[in-house]
C-alpha cells in the first residue's frame, strides 16, 4: 500500500481515537491530559494518537487545533483522516460556522449572537490547508478501519490507488453532473442525492443519504434528504470507528436528521462492529448562547482508547464499551 495514498496502514498497537473536535481546543487539552499525554504528545506507554476528523469550524480556535495536529502529525506521533469541514476548506465553501478562515466575524445561521473565534491570518491559512492537503480519507489494519463519516467498501477500494482528495472529488462530481444531464435530470433533490451518494469523497466524508420523509430544518437549513444509518448493514467485518454524526442531542435540537437511540447513547452500533464516537462537542457554541449556560456542558470531546474499548471524556468520566 503506497503510504501516499487516499487509504492508508493505521498504526500498530495501543491507539487513542480522538473524535470530532470543531476547534474547542480547551477541551482538546483536557482530554489529552487525561489520556496522559504531554504538550509534546509522546505517550509515557507508547500509545499513539488518531484524530477522526472535523478538527476544525464553529468552535473558538480552529487554528489551534489545526497546528496541535499538525504538530503531533509531522513528528509521527500522531496520524489524523480528513472530515467533511475540512474538504469545505479546500474546496473554498463558506459553510456554517468556518468563517474563522475568512476575514470576519459572522454570527452562525439559527443563532441570534456572533460566536467568537480566532480568525486565521495568511500563514495560518497556509499551514492548514497543507495539512488538509496531506491527509488520508481512510485508515485500516487487519482489526480495525476508521473513516469520517461511512465505511463503503467499494468507494475505500476505489480511493486505494488515489491520492489527491481534490482531484478525485472533481473528477467524481464532473462525471456526475455530466450524467444528471444526459439523463435529463433536474429535480434538485435527486441531483442532490447522486452528488451526496455517488461521489466516493463525498459519501466517506459525510454519509449515505435518502430523500426524507417530510423537510426539517438542520444547520439552519430547510432539507429534503435525510442521513441513512449505513452501519446497520455493517457486518462480518473490522471493527469500524467513525465520528461526524452528533450522539448528543440537545433539548431544542430538532429530530429530522438525529440518527440514534438516546437511551443508547455508549453502544456499539449495528451488529457491534462499528462504533461513533461524536459527542457533539461542536454543538459548544450553541451551548454557550444558552439563557443561564452556567459553564457546565451537556456534550462531550471523547476518544476511543484501543484494545481496552474505554470511551474517555474531556471531563474525565470515562465508559467502558459493551
Amino acid at each position: 500500500m503506497n503510504p501516499a495514498t487516499l487509504v492508508r496502514p493505521l498504526f500498530d498497537g495501543p491507539i487513542d481515537i480522538v473524535g470530532d473536535i470543531h476547534g474547542e481546543i480547551e477541551a482538546l487539552h483536557d482530554l489529552l491530559l487525561h489520556l496522559g499525554y504531554p504538550d509534546n504528545g509522546t505517550h509515557p506507554q507508547g500509545r499513539r494518537l488518531v484524530f477522526l476528523g472535523d478538527l476544525i469550524d464553529r468552535g473558538p480556535d480552529s487554528p489551534a487545533v489545526a497546528s496541535l495536529v499538525a504538530r503531533f502529525v509531522d513528528t509521527g506521533r500522531a496520524q489524523c483522516i480528513i472530515g467533511n469541514h475540512e474538504l469545505n476548506i479546500l474546496r473554498g465553501e463558506r459553510k456554517d460556522g468556518n468563517d474563522w478562515f475568512y476575514p470576519e466575524d459572522k454570527v452562525l445561521a439559527g443563532y441570534e449572537k456572533v460566536v467568537p473565534q480566532k480568525l486565521a491570518d495568511a500563514r495560518t491559512k497556509a499551514e492548514a490547508i497543507d495539512l488538509f492537503k496531506r491527509l488520508p480519507l481512510a485508515l485500516e489494519r487487519e482489526d480495525m478501519r476508521l473513516v469520517h463519516a461511512c465505511w463503503d467498501q467499494s468507494f475505500i477500494d476505489l480511493l486505494r490507488a488515489e491520492t489527491s482528495v481534490e482531484e478525485v472529488y472533481g473528477r467524481y462530481r464532473d462525471r456526475i453532473e455530466a450524467d444528471l444531464g444526459r439523463r435529463g435530470v433536474t429535480d434538485k433533490l435527486q441531483m442532490g442525492l447522486a452528488h451526496q451518494n455517488e461521489n466516493p469523497v463525498k459519501l466517506v466524508t459525510s454519509g449515505p443519504e435518502a430523500a426524507a420523509t417530510k423537510p426539517f430544518f438542520a444547520g439552519g437549513k430547510l432539507r429534503n434528504a435525510a442521513r441513512v444509518r449505513w452501519w446497520e448493514n455493517y457486518k462480518r467485518m473490522p471493527f469500524c470507528v467513525f465520528g461526524h454524526y452528533w450522539r448528543i442531542r440537545l433539548s431544542d435540537d430538532m429530530d429530522g436528521d438525529h440518527v440514534f437511540d438516546d437511551g443508547k447513547r455508549y453502544a456499539t452500533l449495528g451488529n457491534g462492529q462499528a462504533m461513533c464516537i461524536d459527542y457533539s462537542v461542536g454543538r459548544r457554541c450553541k451551548e454557550r448562547q444558552g439563557p443561564g449556560f452556567d459553564g457546565r456542558f451537556q456534550t462531550r470531546l471523547a476518544s476511543l482508547r484501543l484494545p481496552e474499548k474505554n470511551l474517555v471524556f474531556d471531563d474525565g468520566g470515562s465508559i467502558r464499551l459493551a
